[in-house]
Formats: structure tokens, C-alpha cells, sequence
């Protein structure tokens, strides 16, 4: 099983925002993250890159708000 860890571009570097996530949706102008209990987190942002060989998710993200 492939997990993947999710950052968001602050300034132009990396943050680690999520680590071990499962899914990912869209949901109007947010993304839903689940890591692997099924546990959703949801921010408001787009997807910058994914890097499907490394397992990590760069967003453009705002705020993070809990399910």
C-alpha cells in the first residue's frame, strides 16, 4: 500500500501538512484528505504537483478545517 505525505507551498518551500493520506477528493473549492483510518481533513486550496514515485501531494492551500 502506497501512502502519501502532503504539503503546502508557503513562500516557496515545503510545509508538511499531512502525513500517511489514502485519498484524496475534490469538493468545490477544497480538497478532502483521508489518511489511512479514514480520518478527513479538508483544506481549501489546489493541487500543485503529485509525485507519485516519491508518495507526495504539493498543494496550493489556505486553511485547514476540521471534518
Amino acid at each position: 500500500m502506497c501512502l502519501s505525505d502532503v504539503y503546502v507551498l508557503e513562500n516557496g518551500t515545503k510545509k508538511l501538512l499531512y502525513k500517511n493520506v489514502a485519498s484524496v477528493r475534490q469538493k468545490g473549492d477544497k480538497l478532502v484528505f483521508s489518511d489511512i483510518l479514514g480520518v478527513p481533513k479538508e483544506i481549501q486550496g489546489t493541487i500543485s504537483s503529485v509525485d507519485l514515485l516519491e508518495n507526495i501531494i504539493i498543494i496550493n492551500g489556505t486553511k485547514e478545517e476540521e471534518l
